[in-house]
């Protein structure tokens, strides 16, 4: 992905720690919906309203399930970028304004200045 990078790991991965708490927190509600489930069979007699609630909660599952998925790839991506950013992306930073810092020709440039802390991939 070619563009303008500005994160800061300082900030992405306590927000992936705080993900994993949410999603933990999810994942407990997912859990009591099933038990829910189960109490609402046992004291429904009547056939048509057991169907309907049954069906409905099990949309609501399947629907919690896939946020927890979309939870899940989020947090993965917040930490992935945020060592990535931590490492990777410094050194090419590093790499770029030494690069520039005399532009390309040896003369000194302006362009090295990088006091913005955004770095244009976009070539």
């Amino acid at each position: 992905m070619a563009g303008e990078l500005n994160a800061n790991p300082d900030q992405l991965i306590p927000a992936a720690k705080t993900g994993i708490g949410l999603q933990g927190n999810h994942e407990g509600y997912l859990k009591s919906l099933i038990a829910v489930q189960d109490e609402l069979q046992a004291a429904v007699k009547s056939q048509g309203g057991g169907v309907a609630i049954q069906q409905a909660m099990t949309q609501a599952w399947e629907k919690g399930s896939a946020l927890s998925t979309s939870l899940q790839e989020i947090i993965n991506t917040l930490l992935d970028t945020g060592i990535k950013v931590d490492v990777s992306d410094m050194e090419n930073a590093a790499q770029v304004q030494r690069a520039t810092a005399f532009g390309l020709d040896g003369v000194n440039s302006v362009a090295g200045d990088m006091s913005g802390g955004k770095v244009n991939t976009h070539w």
